[in-house]
């Protein structure tokens, strides 16, 4: 089940305000996705989180295991500093 940015759990919205802040940017430069899986299927203890992040000016998307909580903010953190959702691709 897809959730927005808006849903996430406050810490990891925050977190993710925070890294674009300190590389000059604004959350809403992006779309953030969280599917969490949906509901538990019979049989089936976990089912993973997965956060997707898209730049809504380069349409670069990357998407990031979100198994403990603000670890994937982590991630992200890491693609903005290496410039990954404005590189250009040919």
């Amino acid at each position: 089940m897809e959730k927005a940015f808006e849903e996430l759990p406050a810490d990891e919205q925050q977190a993710f305000i925070s890294a674009c802040r300190k590389h000059g940017r604004v959350s809403e430069e992006f779309t953030v996705v969280l599917d969490d899986g949906g509901p538990p299927e019979a049989g089936v203890s976990h089912i993973p989180r997965q956060v997707t992040v898209a730049a809504n000016l380069t349409g670069a998307r990357q998407h990031y295991a979100a198994e403990s909580g603000t670890s994937w903010t982590v991630e992200f953190e890491r693609d903005l500093e290496r410039g990954f959702f404005w590189e250009t691709y040919d």
